[in-house]
């Protein structure tokens, strides 16, 4: 391969390579799994996949569009959509909690529609909502309440959004871990241990 070929190739590359990082950030992202312990190497390894992803993805479409508008369009579109899944899907909720139900309350709103179940857990949620919350479920309480978990510990406790019509979180149980000092997001809507 020639070296005029290979530089022409290098845009294609980075931005490839930005896309796989991403993907499987946002698979991540998007399953939630609950590793326990291996979530101390895992949650870091997504953030560094989401930020170099980002930035091959990024090089790669000014390297290909520095030529002309034409040859930019493509890859700029690609980079719109990519910083879009990632504020739709990615996990900054663990850095921005309030932000993150602000900009997804019609989904969680939406999820209200979701019967919660009588299972402890809860039910999951539909594939499209999967990603509102940790393990994709929803569980109910007796006094009506929803609890969208952002997190659920090994073997218990739990850290999330409520829907709690009427009336403060404060004493619900959240598998395991009795929710202390909530904080109100309007609306009958709260967040507790995050």
């Amino acid at each position: 391969m020639t070296a005029e070929r290979r530089t022409r190739n290098t845009p294609v590359v980075l931005m490839a390579a930005g896309l796989g990082l991403l993907a499987a950030a946002l698979l991540w992202s998007y399953l939630r799994p609950g590793l326990w312990l291996l979530d101390l190497v895992v949650v870091p390894a997504v953030w560094l996949a989401l930020a170099a992803g980002l930035a091959l993805l990024l090089a790669g479409a000014v390297m290909r569009g520095r030529h002309s508008a034409r040859a930019a369009a493509g890859p700029a579109a690609l980079v719109v959509g990519a910083v879009a899944l990632c504020v739709l899907i990615g996990p900054w909720w663990q850095i921005t909690p309030k932000s993150w139900f602000v900009t997804h309350r019609g989904l969680y709103e939406l999820a209200l529609r979701t019967d919660p179940g009588t299972s402890y857990y809860g039910t999951s949620l539909p594939a499209h909502l999967r990603f509102l919350t940790a393990g994709g479920t929803v569980s109910g309480n007796p006094q009506g309440a929803r609890f969208f978990p952002q997190w659920i510990g090994v073997p218990d406790d739990a850290g999330g959004y409520w829907y709690s019509p009427g009336r403060s979180p404060a004493g619900y149980d959240m598998y395991g871990m009795v929710c202390d000092a909530p904080v109100s997001l309007g609306d009958d809507w709260w967040t507790c241990g995050i």
